[in-house]
């Protein structure tokens, strides 16, 4: 199955490199419910990681997310249920999109990490850093303040924590933008999140293993920053985009 998925997304890099931009894939998450930490990172870390193209502003954050959903497809499979781990340097907001949190970020990918290989493969072939690993996320359903816990099995593994307050509110519709640079050209996820019913704020805490690369780019071990949380389901379109 992988390698099916893998040559096939070869042969749209391939019709890329002259039709500018070619969808790659297209997948599915409903009724997820998710938790990210924001906090600041050492710029000079972060620069090193994202290519010239992308401007960097001047106090940069990272984005530490993950999320648990009942159900999913990739392309039109479905996939059942499944989680996701990413990890990403936040990029200034383009004209005409709201900045964050009022939208969705745009984001340079350091990884994209599953527990589902049918929905790690086309992600990996794309070219985004990514596997399949052990992701342990099981949130509370119910509560006004409710403790979210993590635990992601890579990069010597890294934890979270945080207490949000739910609110039961209809927060609309959100468009995150994601990008990778590959051999092939830039990879670029367009994620729409739809019907987010619940959406909290609190602080939040993310621990990481010494040496690792999350250690370096946060500047320690552990760190304190915005935690967020919310319940929806996304769309998202994944595309690669080739210089003329």
């Amino acid at each position: 199955m992988k390698s099916m998925i893998s040559l096939g997304l070869l042969a749209a890099a391939h019709m890329g490199a002259t039709a500018g931009t070619t969808t790659l894939f297209e997948s599915t998450g409903t009724n997820c419910r998710d938790f990210a930490v924001i906090a600041q990172v050492d710029a000079k870390v972060a620069r090193s990681l994202v290519p010239a193209k992308y401007a960097l502003p001047k106090t940069v954050y990272g984005l530490v997310e993950l999320a648990t959903c009942e159900s999913g497809t990739v392309g039109n499979v479905s996939t059942g249920a499944f989680k996701i781990a990413e990890v990403a340097i936040m990029l200034p907001a383009t004209k005409g999109k709201p900045a964050f949190p009022l939208g969705g970020p745009n984001l340079y990918m350091l990884w994209l990490l599953d527990n589902d290989a049918q929905q790690s493969a086309p992600k990996v072939a794309a070219g985004y850093p990514g596997g399949v690993v052990d992701i342990s996320f099981d949130p509370p359903t119910s509560g006004l303040i409710r403790e979210q816990r993590a635990q992601i099995a890579y990069d010597g593994g890294y934890s979270m924590k945080g207490d949000n307050l739910t609110l039961k509110i209809n927060v609309g519709k959100k468009v995150t933008d994601q990008y990778v640079e590959t051999p092939a050209g830039t990879v670029h996820t367009t994620n729409v999140i739809d019907s987010t019913t619940e959406g909290g704020f609190s602080i939040g805490t993310v621990t990481f293993a010494p040496g690792s690369q999350l250690a370096k780019l946060f500047g320690k071990t552990k760190v304190s920053g915005l935690a967020f949380g919310g319940q929806g389901s996304y769309r998202n379109t994944t595309e690669l985009i080739t210089s003329p």
